[in-house]
């Protein structure tokens, strides 16, 4: 599975993916700041105009950031779909996707529905733009894998949660709330977290896994069967809202799928075949418990309240292991793109970034998910979880950052320098 449609030759620009790389942790710092402005009733309350703020900064400042990035990196070198005009393509989609970020997030969080208006034109931009170019490409791609099949799952999902989004927002912006209304926000997050998110991680997770960890690989009918039953399940979903009828079963469906894949995701890591130390290896296997702690939660309505579940899937699984793939990204990037220009003195992939500071960017990040966590049951922690959030997300800038900065000054010398990299 390393070689399949795999293709290095074809990868953009290294700006491309960096900027939104860089961006992401920006947003965590807004989140942080959130926290310690808001009362946590309002935060914590999923139907509070804060809140909704809050959850876009997150689902589109951080998430869709890094997803947006990597998706323009992933596809040639995974998929051999190539953007014809990658800086223009991405200087369109990441500058639209940051406005419309801050203007539809700060419209609920201050109440200003003005800005709402600015953040749906530019959001529409962003997402019109990828989506219409990215599902143009993969279904155009000959070589099918499971990770490109995936992927074509998950741009039809990020289109179709786009458009509920865009629905959504007009009724905002028309104080006209239909009586379908919940029915339409419903089936928008399960689009967004299990078709827009997961489909493209665990499609992803299918090539990343085995080719940067040496590890297994998923059974077939993981990486052919569970894809395919999700995106189906979630188009019943929208059924059942709409009709009132039962969830639970079509629930439980999804997490037996997303159970699955945790599983033999697991077993892949655990059982690699060069077993040497990775601290990113943290990042996806604490992110992979916290995505079976969220199932059981869900499965079993186990708090009256979302928080719990909403801090366990996306802090700790969705930005857990997002962080750990773009600690995996940036140095491989970074000595790929040194290497095919031709310098021979340059540092390793686990150079770029010093590994002790990956580990203290993981403890931050894994005891502010703590602190958030018991905050729920005693409200003055949340001024912890904040802190440490906030600390987290500027040592992952920095370190992005860092390595960022340690590829320009080399990519500024000689080639044949072999002191270019001290």
């Amino acid at each position: 599975m390393f070689n399949q449609g795999l293709s290095l030759t074809q990868a953009p620009p290294i700006s491309v993916p960096f900027r939104f790389f860089l961006s992401a942790p920006i947003f965590g710092v807004l989140i942080s700041l959130i926290f310690l402005v808001f009362p946590l009733d309002e935060v914590s309350n999923e139907y509070h105009n804060v809140s909704i703020g809050l959850i876009h900064l997150f689902t589109l400042g951080i998430l869709t950031m890094i997803i947006f990035g990597a998706m323009q990196q992933m596809m040639p070198v995974l998929a051999g779909a190539v953007v014809s005009k990658p800086k223009l393509f991405a200087n369109i989609v990441h500058s639209s996707l940051f406005i419309g970020t801050i203007c539809m997030s700060f419209s609920f969080i201050l109440d200003m529905k003005q800005l709402l208006y600015i953040g749906v034109l530019f959001l529409s931009l962003s997402f019109l733009s990828f989506f219409i170019v990215c599902i143009k490409l993969l279904f155009e791609v000959k070589f099918l894998t499971s990770t490109v099949k995936a992927m074509r799952l998950f741009s039809l999902s990020g289109l179709i949660t786009f458009i509920l989004g865009f629905y959504l927002a007009f009724s905002h912006i028309d104080s006209n709330i239909g009586e379908n209304y919940l029915v339409f926000v419903n089936t928008h997050i399960l689009f967004g977290l299990l078709g827009f998110a997961f489909l493209l991680i665990m499609g992803v997770s299918f090539q990343v896994i085995p080719m940067f960890y040496v590890a297994l690989d998923f059974p077939k009918f993981v990486q052919h069967k569970v894809p395919i039953v999700l995106f189906i399940t979630l188009f019943i979903s929208f059924f059942s809202f709409y009709f009132e009828i039962n969830f639970l079963f079509l629930k439980f469906i999804f997490v037996v799928m997303i159970l699955s894949f945790a599983y033999f995701a697991l077993k892949s890591l655990n059982n690699r075949k060069r077993p040497v130390f990775d601290v990113t290896l943290w990042y996806w296997k604490f992110s992979l418990i916290c995505l079976v702690i969220s199932m059981i939660i869900w499965l079993f309505d186990i708090f009256e309240s979302n928080y719990i579940l909403a801090i366990c899937f996306a802090f700790g699984f969705l930005y857990s292991l997002l962080q750990g793939m773009v600690y995996k990204i940036i140095p491989f990037l970074s000595w790929f793109h040194l290497n095919s220009k031709g310098y021979f003195s340059i540092p390793t992939i686990r150079e770029f970034i010093d590994e002790r500071w990956i580990k203290l960017h993981f403890s931050l990040h894994f005891f502010s998910i703590i602190f958030f966590l018991i905050s729920y049951f005693e409200k003055e922690f949340i001024y912890i979880a904040a802190i440490l959030f906030l600390v987290s997300n500027i040592l992952f800038f920095i370190n992005a950052l860092g390595a960022i900065k340690k590829y320009l000054k080399i990519i500024k010398t000689n080639p044949m320098d072999l002191s270019s990299f001290k």
